[in-house]
């Protein structure tokens, strides 16, 4: 692995295919810097798939890149359009307001990945922001990234964070940060919502083309590409709705431009994972309608692909676009099922799955128990005879059909167990641990590292860190996040 990691920050093949094909996408940005800049924090497995070394982020000029503060040919510094519908209403002109692009490299493995800063300065989308980012919601991207990675879920992830001197003001006077972001894309709904709004038929398509191309190479050549790429939209769409649903997952704000071309979970805002199972909810304290609930995700999630199979009307039939789209729900029902299904330990689904299911789900309403606990206890085959009996009424009727389907399939009982380990999670990023990071991120002593690799590694035990997979205490429970998240 040392061989293939450059020895310069020079030697990063920089290819940035999306601006070579789809330069109109693009407006320049002077970057920002932050004054005496310090790395709070590497990924080190993502810094290795990049083939970099991690230790030498945090020095010279790698460190300067990562605080948008280097320039040689290959870097972009780079802005893009996007519209979008926010909260339902749709608003023509958004843009990377706190974001620009780096470019995108190309590894020795072949792998192509896009590089974004968060944070490094107004940009021409800025409208009234400073377009810096903070330390606080900075630690909880860059440390809910990594996790929904360890969980199995597409995401967006973040390389470092770098920590200047300047302060930025939100509720409060606060630190600003430059976030380094990495994905396959940063391609959202509301770049092909922006172009079909303005009826600009031909930098649409060209968008459409590039995206075929670098990432649905397959599609390329057949006469009904279009479609298809819309098919694998909505698919990859309906299963990460319904991954984040397993988990307990609410994004918080899912806006049309927080949607991601890809299928990746995109901007990290007031996200929250759930302590008890609550459809409604809501995990952003901005969303007084609720709109973006906990269990209401997934209708949004259809909703967000109608208003992008509109722009889709200008190259494809209106009734293979309708087909398309109405085949959401089945494909998100299906893996929600599965997932659920592989939760509790059993082989494969079965009809009668669902009223299992909901069963459950309905027990867990009623008991209030904390939804994360509830599966990890139950993998230890702990709802026989050893559940705790504070819940175990509740759940009667549910071990009842459980244990009856049980019985349809042949099964080692420690197999069984060691099955459901890994795939349920002991820990999860619970708001108050990322307050706790927030709050001690400066303290010596590698907490902010060891929190790091328990969300990293979720279904390890880690016994001595038996306190970090609780739920939250009433006050902490209180923690409110929004938009400013």
């Amino acid at each position: 692995m040392d061989k293939k990691i450059p020895k310069k920050i020079t030697e990063l093949d920089f290819q940035n295919r999306l601006r070579l094909r789809c330069p109109f996408l693009f407006e320049k940005v002077q970057s920002s810097p932050l004054k005496n800049p310090k790395l709070l924090h590497v990924n080190r497995s993502l810094a290795y798939e990049l083939e970099i070394s991690p230790d030498e982020l945090s020095k010279g000029s790698f460190l300067n890149l990562l605080n948008a503060d280097l320039l040689f040919e290959g870097l972009l510094y780079e802005s893009t359009y996007y519209s979008g519908h926010q909260f339902g209403h749709y608003v023509a002109r958004l843009g990377d307001g706190r974001a620009l692009m780096l470019g995108e490299i190309k590894t020795t493995q072949g792998h192509f990945f896009e590089l974004q800063f968060k944070g490094s300065g107004k940009t021409p989308f800025s409208r009234m922001g400073d377009g810096r980012a903070v330390v606080r919601s900075s630690i909880r991207e860059y440390l809910a990234s990594a996790h929904l990675k360890a969980l199995g879920i597409p995401t967006t992830e973040a390389l470092s964070i770098v920590v200047g001197s300047d302060l930025v003001y939100r509720e409060e006077i606060e630190k600003a940060s430059i976030t380094t972001r990495v994905a396959e894309s940063f391609l959202r709904f509301g770049h092909f919502e922006y172009f079909s709004n303005l009826e600009d038929k031909s930098n649409y398509i060209r968008l459409l083309e590039f995206v075929i191309d670098a990432y649905f190479p397959a599609f390329s050549k057949h006469p009904n590409r279009y479609i298809l790429l819309f098919q694998e939209v909505v698919k990859r769409t309906a299963l990460l709705f319904a991954k984040w649903q397993s988990v307990g997952f609410c994004h918080g704000v899912l806006n049309t431009d927080n949607m991601s071309i890809l299928g990746l979970t995109i901007d990290y805002g007031p996200y929250g994972f759930i302590n008890k199972f609550d459809p409604s909810f809501i995990c952003n304290h901005s969303d007084h309608e609720g709109r973006y609930s906990f269990g209401n995700q997934p209708f949004i999630g259809l909703w967000n692909l109608e208003k992008l199979s509109h722009t889709f009307e200008i190259v494809a039939d209106s009734k293979d676009i309708e087909r398309t789209l109405n085949s959401y729900s089945s494909i998100f029902n299906f893996e929600y099922r599965r997932l659920l299904i592989n939760k509790l330990g059993l082989n494969e689904t079965l009809d009668g799955d669902d009223d299992l299911i909901q069963c459950l789900l309905n027990c867990l309403i009623v008991s209030k128990m904390d939804y994360t606990q509830f599966f990890r206890e139950i993998s230890k085959n702990n709802y026989f005879s050893e559940f705790d009996n504070n819940y175990k009424k509740d759940f009667e009727l549910f071990f009842e059909k459980l244990e009856i389907r049980l019985r349809t399939q042949n099964y080692n009982l420690e197999e069984r167990s060691k099955k459901m380990l890994k795939v349920n999670p002991k820990f999860i990023l619970r708001n108050h641990i990322a307050q706790f990071v927030i709050e001690n991120h400066e303290l010596k002593g590698g907490l902010f590292e060891k929190i790091f690799d328990i969300l990293n590694s979720p279904y390890d035990e880690w016994p001595e860190f038996d306190y970090l997979s609780k739920p939250p205490s009433e006050i902490e429970k209180n923690i409110i996040v929004s938009c400013s998240s």
